[in-house]
């Protein structure tokens, strides 16, 4: 479509897409640095993934070795980079992806405020064809004051249509 885009990626087993600046990354940290250092330059930014939630609160640099008794792995709190960038963006157009099991919209709604965000494309690990392991999807677009259902499609074809309702509401 002609935009400069900048892909912030953890490991994943795809090749790179053609004519993208691909920004390789490892940890949630990691992820969080590159986001937040190009915002100020971006127009458009889409979530489509989350990064784990939570890490261990801390690191072992060796093996941890197996003990007769039941282990307790504290956890701690990653940086929400959607959440971020709602707080900090100027005038930059931000989607961010809800994936649930249940409410979709009820939850989906209390993200798109909590994220303070423009549009959350929303979907349900319960619908069959949509969210992971599938090559189609099945979305719902919401908005401050509307919600559009797409049909099961490609993820291709669900990008695209996704990028039509950014560039709408952008009024280009």
């Amino acid at each position: 479509r002609g935009a400069q885009v900048t892909l912030v990626s953890g490991p994943v087993g795809l090749k790179k897409p053609l004519f993208v600046d691909l920004v390789s990354v490892v940890s949630a940290q990691d992820m969080f640095d590159a986001v937040v250092s190009r915002f100020d330059r971006s127009t458009i930014v889409v979530k489509a993934a989350a990064v784990a939630d939570y890490r261990p609160a801390v690191a072992s640099e060796n093996k941890i070795k197996k003990r007769d008794a039941d282990m307790n792995l504290p956890l701690e709190r990653t940086a929400d980079i959607l959440k971020y960038l709602g707080e900090h963006r100027a005038d930059q157009f931000i989607c961010g992806f809800s994936m649930e099991t249940e409410n979709l919209l009820e939850n989906s709604r209390a993200k798109l405020a909590k994220k303070r965000v423009q549009m959350i494309a929303a979907n349900s690990l319960k619908v069959a064809g949509a969210g992971f392991g599938a090559d189609t999807n099945v979305l719902t677009l919401i908005t401050a004051n509307a919600e559009t259902e797409l049909p099961l499609m490609s993820k291709d074809e669900a990008a695209h249509r996704l990028l039509d309702e950014i560039l709408r509401r952008r009024g280009r």
